[in-house]
């Protein structure tokens, strides 16, 4: 086996590169939960993103998809409000 970062030979069973002391246990999809967020959640994260950015943060390396939902998720709901209030502003209010 090689070591991704150096490329140096090390044993199959090391951990750590012996010449660069790169960590060798690659990340397995066992170790990554990639089951989408709840559609309830979305919806939570997109009427207040500042639920969303929190869940993103939380789930970032344990669930990139369920952090990556969650981002989208705020980011709708930040563009979304920007618009609207756009439209109010223009619009003189209601």
């Amino acid at each position: 086996m090689f070591c991704e970062k150096c490329g140096e030979e090390v044993k199959d069973e090391a951990i750590v590169c012996t010449s660069c002391g790169c960590s060798l246990k690659s990340t397995t999809e066992s170790d990554v939960n990639n089951e989408p967020l709840d559609g309830g959640v979305k919806v939570l994260s997109f009427c207040f993103p500042i639920v969303g950015i929190i869940l993103y943060f939380v789930h970032q390396n344990s669930a990139p998809q369920k952090s990556k939902d969650a981002c989208n998720a705020a980011l709708w709901g930040i563009g979304i409000s920007i618009v609207i209030n756009i439209f109010v502003a223009i619009g003189g209010g209601l």
